[in-house]
C-alpha cells in the first residue's frame, strides 16, 4: 500500500485552501521540489501526523487534509489513522527534534530483534500475518460501520427535509435539521396509529399555511326575531272568512266594497243626500246599514291585513339577508369546515323552503287585503308545509351551526397552539411513516458497531502481544552497530561513535568524552543514517515500507551531498514508495535521474510522479498560497534550473506582471549569476559581470535597476525564500526586464536560442 493522492490540505500555512486536480498522482517514486517557504515541511508534518495518528504539534489546529491510498482508504485530520502500521517513516526536522538532543550528545534507541530467542522470534515472525489481516479485517468493519453512518445520517437528512417539504411552514421548519430526528426516534417509537389520512393531513396543512388566524364570525343562524310568528298569523288570517261582515246584497258584489265604503265616507262628509253615481235619494236607512257594514271592526280588519302585509315585506327581507349572511367555507377553521360544510347546505334549503312559503302567504296576503271578502285557495309549497317538523330540524341545523361559529371564533384565541398541534401531528405523521426504515438501519448501525469493537479487541490483542515480544526482542546494540557502520562510511573518518545506552544511544568521540558540539553537517550525517537505519528495526520489511524524506542533504557539501543521495538510494531501493521533498536544485537533478532511470527500467513496478510546490501571492498584501502541481516541463527536461529560472524572468518582462513577487528577484540574481559564468567567465558574482559590461549596455537598459538588485540582501540562489528581498513590485519587473535585456545586449545569439528553448521551438 502506498500514497497516491494528497487530495486536500487547506488552513495549513501557506497551504491556504488546496484541492488537487483529479490526475495529481503520488507513485511509488515521487520527487517534490519546491524552493524554501513554499510548504514542504508542511507536507511532511501531514504525513507524519498520519504515521503518529495525532496532529503534528507545529501544524496549525485548525488543518484539514485529506490523503488517499492505493488501496482506497482516506485518510483524514477527524479522526486520524494509520493504514500502514509502522511502515510509514517520515524524515524531517520534526524527526530530528524528537529522537535527537545534541547538548547532551544522545540520542533515542532503535529496537532491533534479537535472533537468539527462537522461540519468541517466531511467534513475533507468525503475528505480523496475522496482525495484518486483523487490520484489514477492523478496516473492513470500519468501512462498513462508516458505510451503516452515512446511510443513517442520509436517512436522518432525508426525513427532516420530508418534514420541511410536507409542512410548508419556515416558521417550524427553518432550522429543522437531522438532529431533531435523532432525538425524536431516540426517546420513542412512532405507531401507525399516528399516520395521518390525506384528508387529514392536507386539513393540518391548510392550519399551517395560514400566516394568521381567520377573522372572527359574529354570524347567528337564529331566524328573524317574530318570523314565525308573523307566519303563523298570516296563516291564520289567510283562511278567516270575513264574509258575514257584509251586506247580502252586496255578496254577489264583493269586489265593490271598496269602492262603497270609500263612497259611504265621501257622502257623509259633504252631506250628499243624493247618490252621486245613480241620481237616487240616498237616505238615512241606508246610510245606517252601510256604517253598519264599515265599522271600526271592518277598519281593524282590514288594517291587520295591511299590516300583514307590510311586516310580511319586512320578514321575506330579513330572511333573505340571513341567507347572504351564512358565512363562506374559506371563512372558517380548516378543523370545522367539514362539518361547517355540511350543515351549510342544510341551513341553506331550509331558509329557501321557508322563504319559497312565506313569499307564497306574502301573495295571499295582499289578495286578502285588496278584498277581504275574497277566498284565497292555499296551493302550492305552503299547502303541504308543517311548519312545526321544519322548526325542528330547524333548531338541530342552528345548534351545529353556532356550536361551529363559537368553535371558530375560539381558534382565533388559540391559533398558535392549534398550529403548533398540526405541525406535531403532521411531524409524528412523517417519523411514523419511517419508523420501519429507521428501525431496520439503526440496527445495521448497531451490528457494524459491535462488529468493529470486536474487531478492533483481536487487533489491539494481537498488537499488545507483538509488543511484549518485541520488548523481549529488542537488542539496541545491534542498532547501534548498524548506525556506526553507515556513519563512518558518510563521515569519511570514525570520529563519532554511538554506543547503546539505556534504551538509547549516547555519542562519542574518540577520546571517550560524549560529542556534545556537532557540526551541521555530522548532525545532519547522524540524524540521517539514524533514520535509514530504522528502515529494517522493529521487524520491518523493507518492501513494504513508505517512505516520506524532506530535505535531507542540508549543510552538506557537494561531496557530502552526493554521499548522502548515493546512501539513500541504495537503501530505499526495495522500498514500496520513496517520497522525497528538496529545495536544492542539484540533488533535485540527482533524484530525478534515479527515478526516470527506475521507471524507464520498469515502469509498472517503479512508477514515477514528478511534482512542484508552486507558491504564489494570494493578492493579499505579501500572503502566499502554496499547490501542489506537475513539475514545469522545463524542470522535467533540464539538469539545470537556468532555462527555467530564464522562461520564469523573460514572462515577467514580457507581461509587466508576476504572482511570484517573493520569488522574482531572487530568481532574476541567481539566472544573471549563472549567466555571468558565461559571459564573464573568472567573475564569480554578477555585480562583476555587470561593471565588466557597463560600457556596452549602459545606454540600452535600465543599469540602475540592476544595481539595486545585487545592493539589496539576497542570498544570491533561490534556496532561500525564507528572507524575501526588500523589493516592491514595480522593482521587481524593472529588475527583471533590466535582467533579460542585459542578456540580450551582451549575448544576442544566446537570448534568441534560450527564448526558442524555453518556448519548445
Amino acid at each position: 500500500m502506498i500514497v497516491t493522492r494528497i487530495a486536500e490540505l487547506k488552513n495549513a500555512g501557506v497551504w491556504k485552501d488546496f484541492s488537487a486536480a483529479a490526475d495529481l498522482q503520488l507513485a511509488p517514486r515521487t520527487l517534490i521540489y519546491g524552493f524554501n517557504g513554499s510548504g514542504k515541511t508542511t507536507l511532511s508534518r501531514v504525513l507524519s501526523s498520519i504515521a503518529r495518528e495525532s496532529l503534528e504539534e507545529r501544524l496549525p489546529t485548525e488543518t484539514t487534509f485529506k490523503v488517499e491510498t492505493s488501496d482506497g482508504t482516506s485518510v483524514t485530520q477527524d479522526p486520524i489513522s494509520n493504514p500502514f502500521g509502522n511502515n510509514l517513516l517520515v524524515f524531517n526536522a520534526d524527526f530530528v527534534s524528537r529522537n535527537f538532543e545534541w547538548d547532551a550528545s544522545s540520542t533515542k534507541g532503535i529496537a532491533y530483534l534479537s535472533e537468539k530467542k527462537v522461540d519468541a522470534r517466531k511467534e513475533f515472525d507468525e503475528i505480523a500475518p496475522k496482525l495484518s489481516a486483523a487490520k484489514q479485517q477492523t478496516k473492513t468493519k470500519q468501512n462498513a460501520k462508516t458505510k451503516a453512518d452515512k446511510q443513517l445520517s442520509e436517512f436522518k437528512t432525508r426525513v427532516a427535509r420530508n418534514i420541511r417539504e410536507v409542512v410548508s411552514s419556515s416558521a417550524y421548519t427553518q432550522s429543522y435539521d437531522a438532529k431533531k430526528i435523532q432525538k425524536h426516534y431516540s426517546a420513542t417509537s412512532f405507531g401507525a396509529g399516528q399516520k395521518l389520512s390525506e384528508e387529514d393531513l392536507r386539513k393540518n396543512q391548510g392550519v399551517l399555511a395560514q400566516r394568521e388566524p381567520l377573522p372572527t364570525l359574529s354570524f347567528s343562524p337564529s331566524l328573524p326575531a317574530s318570523l314565525i310568528d308573523w307566519f303563523k298569523a298570516g296563516q291564520t288570517l289567510l283562511t278567516q272568512s270575513v264574509s258575514g261582515m257584509a251586506l247580502k246584497e252586496l255578496e254577489a258584489h264583493s269586489d265593490a266594497l271598496r269602492w262603497v265604503e270609500e263612497g259611504l265616507h265621501y257622502h257623509d262628509a259633504y252631506n250628499v243626500t243624493d247618490c252621486l253615481l245613480c241620481g237616487n235619494p240616498f237616505s238615512e236607512d241606508r246610510r245606517a246599514q252601510l256604517r253598519i257594514l264599515f265599522d271600526k271592526s271592518w277598519t281593524e280588519a282590514l288594517r291587520v291585513l295591511e299590516d300583514a302585509v307590510e311586516h310580511g315585506e319586512e320578514y321575506q327581507q330579513a330572511l333573505r339577508g340571513l341567507y347572504r349572511s351564512i358565512p363562506k367555507e374559506a371563512e372558517v377553521t380548516a378543523d370545522e369546515r367539514e362539518a361547517f360544510t355540511n350543515n351549510r347546505a342544510l341551513m341553506e334549503a331550509a331558509i329557501k323552503q321557508l322563504g319559497v312559503c312565506v313569499g307564497e302567504l306574502l301573495k295571499g296576503l295582499e289578495v286578502r287585503a285588496e278584498n277581504p271578502t275574497r277566498d284565497v285557495v292555499v296551493t302550492g309549497e305552503l299547502a303541504d308545509f308543517n311548519l312545526e317538523k321544519w322548526l325542528l330540524e330547524y333548531a338541530t341545523i342552528e345548534v351545529a351551526l353556532a356550536a361551529t361559529v363559537k368553535k371558530h371564533n375560539g381558534a382565533f384565541t388559540r391559533f398558535a397552539a392549534m398550529q403548533k398541534d398540526a405541525f406535531t401531528k403532521i411531524e409524528a405523521h412523517v417519523l411514523a411513516t419511517n419508523q420501519g426504515e429507521w428501525n431496520r438501519i439503526q440496527k445495521h448501525v448497531q451490528d457494524a458497531e459491535t462488529e468493529t469493537k470486536a474487531a478492533r479487541t483481536d487487533e489491539k490483542g494481537l498488537t499488545d502481544r507483538q509488543l511484549e515480544l518485541r520488548n523481549a526482542l529488542q537488542d539496541h546494540g545491534v542498532g547501534a552497530d548498524k548506525m556506526n557502520e553507515l556513519i563512518w562510511a558518510y563521515l569519511g573518518h570514525k570520529e563519532l561513535r554511538l554506543v547503546a545506552d539505556a534504551g538509547g544511544y549516547k555519542i562519542f568521540r574518540p577520546s571517550g568524552k560524549p560529542a556534545t558540539e556537532l557540526s551541521e553537517g555530522e548532525r545532519t550525517a547522524v540524524s540521517f543514517c539514524f533514520f535509514l537505519t530504522q528502515l529494517a528495526a522493529e521487524g520491518r520489511k523493507v518492501e513494504d515500507l513508505v517512505l516520506v524524506i524532506d530535505d535531507p542533504i542540508s549543510s552538506l557539501d557537494t561531496a557530502a551531498r552526493t554521499y548522502a543521495y548515493s546512501l539513500m538510494t541504495r537503501m530505499t531501493k526495495k522500498c514500496a514508495q520513496v517520497i522525497v521533498l528538496t529545495h536544492n536544485t542539484s540533488f533535485m537533478n540527482m533524484v530525478k535521474r534515479e527515478f526516470q532511470n527506475m521507471h524507464w527500467r520498469d515502469a509498472t513496478k517503479w512508477g514515477k510522479a514528478l511534482l512542484s510546490l508552486e507558491c504564489r501571492s494570494s493578492g493579499v498584501g505579501d500572503e502566499r498560497v502554496t499547490s501542489l502541481v506537475q513539475m514545469h516541463e522545463l524542470l522535467v527536461k533540464y539538469d539545470s534550473e537556468y532555462h527555467y529560472l530564464f522562461h520564469l524572468v523573460q514572462n515577467a518582462a514580457t507581461t509587466g506582471a508576476t504572482d511570484k513577487l517573493f520569488l522574482l528577484p531572487n530568481a532574476t540574481r541567481k539566472l544573471l549569476e549563472m549567466f555571468a559564468t558565461f559571459c564573464s567567465p573568472g567573475s564569480p558574482k554578477f555585480a562583476e559581470a555587470l561593471g565588466e559590461h557597463h560600457d556596452t549596455v549602459k545606454d540600452k537598459l535600465d543599469v540602475r535597476a540592476l544595481e539595486r538588485l545585487v545592493q539589496i540582501e539576497s542570498h544570491g540562489t533561490i534556496d532561500g525564500l525564507g528572507a524575501l528581498p526588500d523589493l516592491t513590485l514595480e522593482e521587481a519587473i524593472r529588475a527583471a526586464k533590466a535582467g533579460i535585456n542585459f542578456i540580450k545586449e551582451v549575448s544576442k545569439d544566446h537570448y534568441t536560442k534560450m527564448c526558442a528553448a524555453c518556448n519548445g521551438k
